[in-house]
């Protein structure tokens, strides 16, 4: 059985093991804390205990259980942080060998794709921008694609389940991130911020696709829609 949407990135199993990772250290700090809760309640029943007592809890010997608690607290911390290293390395530095770069601008309430347009840089005169409802966003397989993360008015976050990409998008900042998808398909892009009365149709599709039928797909947007939306390219 499936807990997870299908994973199709390269860096996807790698977010799923950590949080398999971190699950198993809430869980069995959960089954201690309910253990310490639960215990003494039963071990000090009124039945079984014949007169309160009231202690200040600043004996050394109360004292040394939360110092023990602390110290596996910290361990544990470290532990992951120790673990998760080398995967947010990996994801946070941009690949040098990146094939495509894509703008991704969220806007209440859809998200709106800008493409370079033929001199192959993005941020040009001569982008394509699709600012479309449930419009799609076309990328090749295999391919390191670059997303340029914007946001318009509010907060937003590009989440794209499959990929296990998730990242804010902020009003009046740049964020880089990418990704590289080794299966063709279709994917949901959704907002994981809530962004307003209309957040939940905030949905749009991704299209991964080989190189040959992406290139098809680039050389119609730049036909049909370069000269219309080279005058209102996001930046």
């Amino acid at each position: 059985m499936k807990i997870f949407p299908e994973n199709v990135s390269t860096y996807g199993q790698e977010i799923d093991n950590l949080f398999w990772m971190t699950f198993g250290f809430v869980m069995v700090a959960f089954v201690i804390s309910l253990f310490v809760l639960f215990y003494p309640l039963v071990k000090n029943h009124h039945s079984k205990v014949k007169k309160a007592t009231y202690f200040t809890g600043e004996s050394k010997k109360h004292f040394r259980w939360i110092t023990i608690a602390l110290v596996i607290l910290a361990m544990s911390d470290f532990i992951i942080l120790f673990a998760e290293h080398d995967t947010w390395e990996r994801i946070e530095n941009i690949p040098t060998g990146n094939d495509l770069h894509v703008g991704i601008t969220g806007r209440q309430w859809n998200w709106i794709f800008t493409y370079p347009g033929p001199d192959g840089k993005i941020n040009t005169a001569d982008d394509v921008v699709i600012d479309e409802q449930n419009s799609e966003l076309h990328i090749p397989v295999n391919k390191n694609v670059i997303f340029e993360l914007r946001a318009k008015e509010v907060l937003h976050s590009l989440f794209i389940v499959n990929t296990r990409l998730k990242q804010d998008c902020i009003p009046g900042r740049m964020n880089t991130r990418w990704v590289n998808i080794t299966k063709e398909g279709t994917y949901d892009i959704s907002c994981a911020e809530i962004c307003g009365v209309m957040h939940s149709k905030m949905r749009n599709f991704l299209v991964v696709e080989s190189q040959e039928k992406f290139d098809q797909y680039v050389k119609t947007l730049y036909e049909k829609n370069a000269p219309a939306t080279s005058s209102s390219n996001n930046r």
